[in-house]
Formats: structure tokens, C-alpha cells, sequence
């Protein structure tokens, strides 16, 4: 079987590591628009052979997959459909969902199209980053799977539960909103605890010697690709507003208990918020 990946970072570079791992006579091509990136996971044995573009990966494989950010994704993605042959699948990995399916909408090899998102990542970016247990034990999301061939979606199902995943379904709007709570939103926290406390601590060996484990903990995602997170944070915009200002309500009432010196309100608050465990445990 030959696959091609477009896009040789974490994502791309850890799911060819994946396949390569579980499957024989698997052929693995790669394309990324960094050459550099390119070399580093031929270098790294993540692909077999190195393509020329992205139209030359197309040609050589039956299944293609596209782990560049989603911006790249929605725009090139009715061209890259274009160029399908009979029996090929195109499958993008991208964090957000209804501007790329709404780009290919009526795109008359819609059905050689499939939707996916695969919940598992690191901090780290580029094919260094890459191992081959990313996916263990994690959730492939796939987005209108009705208007994909059902052979594709039936054979993705199964590929994705040899490397250890789980699949559920979900409208592309289901996919966006709930994203944007439980991922994008934790991202955007992230970042802005860390400009906090940069501006807050010049001496950075100050910070890192009373950083305890909550603070690398909460922290760790700032350290994510801004060239991956900035067009996903566009993309999504509006659901990630609307997290946003949920969030933020729930911090302003946080500080007005605190600015009362509430405790019994502060103690109901902390309780309440600790219901998570339900779901996380």
C-alpha cells in the first residue's frame, strides 16, 4: 500500500511512524513545503521517499494525508482534490473543521474526501517531535462521514483502531464548538499565563527556580507552534470568542468572591469546579 503525507511535523510525521510500525508492504512518500523538514524525516526514517510537490506525493499514493495548518488546508484543498484518480482518498488532519468542509462542500469528488481530526498532540513541533505511540490509546474524529465514500470511512475506521485509536463522529459545527472549549481555549489560557508572568518575572532563572508542577502543567502549551496555533485560532474564531467570554465570566466571578473575601463563596466555587474529576478520572 502506498501512502502519501503531506506535511511532516508532529501530526503527519508521528502517523506515518505509526503505520510504518503495524503495517508491512507499506510504502510511505512525504512532502512538505520546508525543505528542511523534508530531509529531517527522510533523515529520521519517517518516510521512505521524498517527493518533488505536493502534486507529485498525489500521484504516488492511494492515501493521502494532509497535516499542514489549517489555513494552507482550506485553501489548496479543492486543487489537491482536483488532481484524485480513481480509488485515491485524500484525509485531512486539521484542528478545525467547517471552513475545510465547506471549501469542498460540492466538489464533485467529495466523496474521495474524508474529515478527520486526531485529538492527541505535544507541545513540540516538526518531525523531531514525531514517535510512534502518539496515537495510542487517543480519539480520531471524523466529520461528515456521510458525504464520504463509506468503503474510505469504513477502511480509515479500522486503520485508525490498529494504531490504537478510538472513532466517533460528529458535524463539522459540533466539531468546531467543542474544540474550541476543550482545546483551543486551554491553548489561548496558556499563552496568556505565560505573557503574564514574563511580564511579571524579567529574571527568568527566578521563574523557573519557584515554578512548581501546576505551573509547568498549565504553562506547557505556550511552548505549541505559533505558525500552526495563530490560523487555527482565525479559523475558529467565533466559537473560540464565545469559550473566551465563558471563561472569562467564570474568572470575574472568581475575583469578585475574592475581592469580598467570601470564603464560604470562594470554597463552593473551588467545589463545584472539581466535578470535573467525573469525566477526567
Amino acid at each position: 500500500m502506498n501512502i502519501s503525507v503531506i506535511g511532516l511535523g508532529l501530526i503527519g510525521g508521528s502517523y506515518a511512524l505509526s503505520l510504518k510500525k503495524r503495517f508491512e508492504d507499506l510504502t510511505i512518500y512525504g512532502w512538505d513545503e520546508n525543505e528542511e523538514n523534508l530531509k529531517k524525516a527522510a533523515e529520521l526514517g519517517l518516510i521512505d521517499e521524498m517527493c518533488t510537490s505536493s502534486a507529485d506525493a498525489i500521484s504516488k499514493g492511494t492515501w493521502i494525508l494532509l497535516a499542514i495548518p489549517v489555513n494552507a488546508i482550506e485553501e489548496n484543498l479543492p486543487e489537491l482534490l482536483d488532481q484524485l484518480q480513481e480509488g485515491q482518498v485524500l484525509i485531512d488532519f486539521g484542528s478545525t473543521k467547517k471552513s475545510i468542509c465547506d471549501a469542498i462542500g460540492n466538489h464533485p469528488k467529495r466523496t474521495q474526501f474524508i474529515a478527520a481530526h486526531p485529538i492527541s498532540g505535544t507541545e513540540y513541533s516538526g518531525p523531531e517531535a514525531a514517535f510512534d505511540s502518539l496515537f495510542e490509546d487517543k480519539v480520531m474524529i471524523v466529520c461528515e462521514q456521510e458525504k464520504s465514500d463509506p468503503g474510505f470511512v469504513e477502511r480509515f475506521r479500522k486503520q485508525c483502531k490498529a494504531l490504537g485509536m478510538s472513532t466517533t463522529y460528529l458535524t463539522a459545527e459540533e466539531h468546531d464548538i467543542h474544540l474550541a472549549y476543550v482545546s483551543h481555549l486551554s491553548h489561548v489560557i496558556s499563552f496568556g499565563l505565560s505573557r503574564t508572568v514574563l511580564e511579571k518575572e524579567e529574571d527568568e532563572n527566578k521563574i523557573l527556580d519557584l515554578a512548581g508542577s501546576g505551573f509547568a502543567s498549565t504553562v506547557r502549551l505556550a511552548k505549541s507552534s505559533p505558525e500552526m496555533w495563530t490560523p487555527i485560532f482565525l479559523n475558529n474564531r467565533v466559537a473560540v470568542l464565545e469559550s473566551m467570554d465563558s471563561y472569562l465570566s467564570k474568572i470575574s466571578e472568581f475575583r469578585e468572591l475574592l475581592h469580598r473575601k467570601d470564603e464560604a463563596g470562594i470554597t463552593s466555587y473551588l467545589k463545584e469546579s472539581r466535578a470535573i474529576r467525573k469525566i477526567l478520572d
